[in-house]
């Protein structure tokens, strides 16, 4: 009986709980506003206080996981980070702490990243902040900063940044940037750090290989000094040729598997080329291959230019020539052209401005980095007494080039060909064929 009465207990207590835990009843609005944050303990700004941990508290029950397959632990930042933090989930609250506890006399800025969904799959596109201390103060400094692709030329959103203090490397302050690139790590002390941002793909906050990354060294002496940093794949592996092109019968564009260093001064004698006999070609110049293209590009809107110029006095010339011609014309025959000529057209309306955007303004342009894009080829010019011949096999020999970090190797020899140019057609190839299955004309 004992046992009856327990398991009754535990079935109540079992349908208790599922009628606790069920959804708004069907036939209500649809929900498709995301949790929203209804207070914070400790709040904002708030000296002199020693927490256990940190509460957010939503509007609704959150979801265990953010976007995808992401934790709701990867979505909080603990700044100055000391290990990995601890966040726990309840419900419509999550807490968070570092494992290790709170530090006295510190300033923290716990940040809640994009990506925290309710339960229906809304989603916080909007990250927050809260400050505290557990001193006296707040430390009247920070660093600001944008994050580039350098490659792609455009703004990071969700990167992944660290400041790591020296002398003392175990004090690490952390941030993330937001939809325009930009971040701000601190509160912090006046001093130097190693400012590193990387595009972490698998969210583990680790930089891993063929993630990428950039650093700068920092001197804190002002309040908010400003840093750009341009994120790139960097590694100690030297650049390899991965093709070459011959683009004309003195040119030549050699590809790299990896971006080449954009600092690096590029000469004739970094390239050594010769024919399959072993005669040398003679190199006039080496170039990047935007620097190639870019002349290239301004060569033909030169052109363009020209030739645009002498089409307009063309057509300025035959119309002074017709305006003459019929001068003359009508001199002779003004009355009856007079009589005979009807009123003149209404002057069109001009074109109406296209309509300016919401707010009166264009949009800005997108933001760019300093730098161009690191090239990944060069571009070889040789003499045109020494040509590369079609038809003809040639090998290429690079010393001297760098990649992102500095790291070099010699290159070659890698051999190509030139391909042979196609004879023209002849008049015989060009008659269509005779038709065989034709009978010949009978003689008469």
């Amino acid at each position: 009986m004992r046992g009856l009465i327990a398991l009754a207990i535990t079935a109540g207590a079992v349908a208790g709980i599922a009628c606790a835990s069920a959804g708004a009843p069907p036939g209500g609005p649809e929900d498709h506003a995301p949790p929203q944050i209804l207070s914070v303990t400790p709040e904002s700004g708030q000296t002199n206080v020693r927490p256990k941990e940190v509460e957010f508290r939503f509007d609704e029950v959150v979801s265990d996981r953010g976007t995808g397959a992401t934790a709701v632990d990867q979505l909080f930042l603990i700044s100055p980070r000391i290990g990995a933090p601890d966040v726990s989930w309840h419900r419509r609250r999550v807490t968070v702490k570092p494992r290790k506890g709170f530090l006295p006399n510190t300033a923290y800025r716990i940040t809640v990243l994009p990506g925290l969904a309710d339960l229906r799959g809304n989603i916080r596109k909007d990250g927050a902040t809260v400050l505290f201390s557990t001193g006296a103060g707040f430390p009247p400094y920070s660093i600001l900063g944008v994050v580039f692709d350098w490659v792609g030329q455009q703004v990071v959103k969700g990167a992944y940044v660290e400041a790591v203090s020296h002398p003392d490397t175990n004090v690490v302050y952390v941030a993330a940037t937001d939809s325009a690139g930009n971040f701000e790590v601190g509160p912090l002390p006046a001093g130097e750090y190693t400012v590193r941002a990387m595009i972490d793909q698998n969210s583990n906050r680790t930089l891993d290989r063929n993630e990428k990354w950039d650093s700068a060294t920092v001197t804190v002496t002002n309040a908010r000094p400003v840093v750009e940093l341009d994120a790139i794949e960097r590694d100690t592996v030297p650049p390899a040729i991965s093709n070459i092109e011959v683009v004309d019968s003195v040119t030549l564009r050699v590809t790299f598997d990896k971006p080449i260093d954009p600092v690096m001064p590029l000469q004739p004698a970094l390239v050594q080329l010769q024919r399959a006999d072993s005669t040398p070609l003679e190199v006039t110049r080496v170039e990047r291959n935007s620097v190639y293209e870019a002349a290239k590009r301004a060569q033909a809107a030169d052109s363009a230019k020209r030739a645009q110029a002498a089409d307009s006095i063309k057509r300025a010339q035959a119309a002074d020539s017709a305006r003459r011609a019929q001068a003359t014309d009508s001199s002779r025959r003004a009355d009856s052209l007079r009589a005979r000529q009807p009123a003149p057209p209404t002057a069109a309306r001009p074109a109406a401005p296209p309509a300016a955007p919401s707010g009166g303004r264009a949009p800005p342009p997108p933001r760019k980095p300093k730098n161009p894009a690191p090239d990944r080829a060069i571009v070889i010019s040789v003499a045109p007494r020494t040509p590369l011949r079609p038809g003809q096999a040639f090998s290429i020999r690079l010393t001297g080039l760098r990649n992102l970090v500095g790291k070099s190797s010699p290159l070659g020899p890698r051999s190509f060909n030139v391909a042979a140019s196609r004879p023209a057609p002849s008049d015989t190839a060009r008659r269509p064929p005779a038709n065989s299955a034709r009978k010949p004309p009978r003689a008469r």
